[in-house]
């Protein structure tokens, strides 16, 4: 047949089903590629490389601080047409209305978000959040529309005890036929073997062997990387050992300086190209892997596919000229969720604290030193186990700046038990002042970090008063700065471009108090109670690796 189509793209064409490069066109015709050859168009469109847009496959958008639409801008442009979105930390705070209210938005922005069902709410018994999702709430939601998978099984444990809980959730995923996703750090031997009969994908490797067990074991592995965790580089080796269409690329958390600044999954592209990937190979992971993981009509150019297609000037450095997300050309979002679809703006209640009721105190009421048990931020979201001695000033345990011990809270804010958990937290390098954030994974508690605990009180307030949100103080000065995020106290509706520069002001901030960088999305981590080894929740400092709560004083 020749007949006419309304558009036609010429130039190499990326073909990620077969792993070649081939030079010619791509028909289009109200909205879907119909054939690969020429035929008479409306329009046509030339470039060096004709790709299919990429999709992240796993990732939560609120770790941006900006809402799916603004999102849905800030990856576009970029190639990004795809998202697999697991709204894991609304529902902790919202529960179902919250993640009913994220797939409302997908509706307004080009971006094809596909979403999880948040499978670990709680993570655990061992802080309090906001809301649960029990099997019944969980199967409710498997049948919302543009759900595709049950998202990242994190109580391993249950798992492996056969916990009726998490088994039940599983089995209304497979009565759907629907992927199940896995979340299993350090998993091996028996334990992985019998996890994977249970699950299809994980995203967890931070090690080349870990990695490998687990595509051995038939799991479909993720390579991430984020803006916390990059372990791109050291998983990349595995795409020439085993069969790379059982690979794919993966953000899990992005921060809003690191979207604006580098991309979504299109950042892991480009980095996988620059380790050594062939750039084929590298798209593949980054297209129809992750819709063959999924059972996506995208990620593909082949006659019936979608036409998301991404004209590129360069293929390694993924230099776009052009995006179509269903044959339209360049579209564009308003960038903002319709009052009917808001997650709800009310979700910080905690009464206002003072230094005194984040301090640990000792009986007598002395002076000197105790040994204590410390959170040690070892970097990206991992933590390891230390001891060492902090000062005691008028019977209060009190930050070691000079030794990078901080002073650590972390205050249950979603109007419950009020609750606070009181420690310590090594190498986050706090000098002065204090930080916090009411983005505190996975139960989003109020966390707050500092070198003086009237510090970190003003910091606590701040954001109670602001509604959620990240802050930095500077008693030196007295000035605080912050971006409220009020949505669920995870996100601002305000354009990605003014998150990022909010964001980057307390990133300044936080930087004269001697923190890295990436100090703020470290601290973001030190509550989850679901990867070792220490952590400290609203109840308590816990041992991951024991489930259970430890003394912050050593007997």
């Amino acid at each position: 047949m020749t007949d006419s189509v309304d558009t036609l793209v010429r130039g190499t064409v990326v073909n990620v089903a077969t792993g070649n490069l081939e030079e010619g066109a791509v028909a289009i015709d109200d909205g879907v590629v119909v054939a690969l050859e020429k035929r008479p168009a409306d329009r046509e469109l030339t470039a060096n490389y004709v790709a299919p847009g990429l999709i992240d496959a796993h990732m939560h958008v609120e770790s941006s601080m900006v809402t799916l639409p603004q999102y849905g801008a800030a990856v576009v442009p970029r190639g990004v047409t795809s998202v697999i979105h697991d709204p894991h930390e609304i529902a902790n705070v919202v529960g179902a209305a919250g993640v009913r209210a994220v797939v409302a938005d997908a509706e307004h922005t080009p971006l094809k978000a596909r979403f999880t069902v948040p499978s670990s709410v709680p993570a655990s018994d061992l802080q309090d959040g906001g809301a649960t999702l029990p099997a019944d709430a969980v199967a409710d939601l498997l049948d919302e529309p543009n759900v595709v998978a049950l998202g990242e099984v994190m109580n391993a444990p249950g798992l492996l005890a056969g916990d009726e809980e998490v088994h039940a959730k599983i089995r209304a995923a497979r009565e759907r036929d629907l992927t199940v996703d896995g979340h299993i750090p350090r998993l091996t031997g028996s334990d992985l073997q019998e996890a994977a009969r249970y699950l299809d994908t994980d995203h967890e490797s931070i090690t080349l062997v870990e990695a490998r067990e687990k595509v051995d074991a038939g799991l479909r592995v993720y390579l991430r990387e984020g803006s916390s965790s990059r372990n791109l580089a050291d998983l990349l080796p595995l795409a020439d050992e085993v069969d790379s269409r059982r690979l794919s690329l993966c953000t899990d958390d992005r921060e809003v300086t690191d979207l604006v600044e580098e991309g979504g999954v299109d950042c892991a592209l480009r980095t996988a190209v620059r380790e050594g990937a062939d750039p084929v190979e590298a798209v593949q992971m980054a297209t129809i892997n992750t819709a063959e993981a999924y059972d996506l009509p995208f990620g593909r150019i082949e006659p019936g596919a979608p036409a998301d297609l991404v004209l590129l000037d360069d293929l390694a450095a993924w230099d776009v000229d052009r995006v179509l997300v269903d044959g339209e050309v360049d579209p564009t979002t308003d960038g903002s969720s319709p009052p009917s679809t808001n997650v709800a703006t009310d979700t910080v209640e905690f009464p206002a604290v003072s230094a005194a009721d984040l301090a640990i105190t000792v009986p007598d009421g002395r002076d000197g030193t105790e040994r204590v048990r410390v959170v040690d931020a070892v970097g990206g979201l991992q933590t390891a186990r230390m001891e060492t001695a902090v000062p005691v000033r008028d019977g209060t345990l009190v930050a070691a700046p000079d030794d990078d011990v901080a002073a650590l809270a972390v205050i249950e804010r979603h109007g419950g038990s009020g609750g606070i958990g009181r420690g310590f937290v090594h190498g986050l390098g706090v000098e002065r002042g204090a930080v916090g954030s009411t983005v505190a994974h996975d139960a989003h508690n109020c966390v707050v970090a500092g070198a003086d605990h009237a510090a970190m009180a003003t910091v606590a307030n701040e954001l109670r008063e602001m509604n959620g949100g990240v802050a930095a103080y500077d008693p030196a000065t007295d000035e605080l700065s912050a971006i409220a995020l009020p949505v669920a106290g995870l996100m601002s509706d305000e354009p990605v471009e003014v998150v990022r520069e909010r964001f980057e002001a307390v990133e300044r901030r936080a930087v004269e108090l001697g923190m890295a960088k990436s100090g703020l999305m470290e601290l973001s981590f030190l509550a989850l109670e679901v990867i070792p080894e220490y952590r400290l929740t609203n109840n308590g400092l816990v041992d991951v690796e024991e489930a259970a709560y430890v003394d912050v004083v050593v007997s």
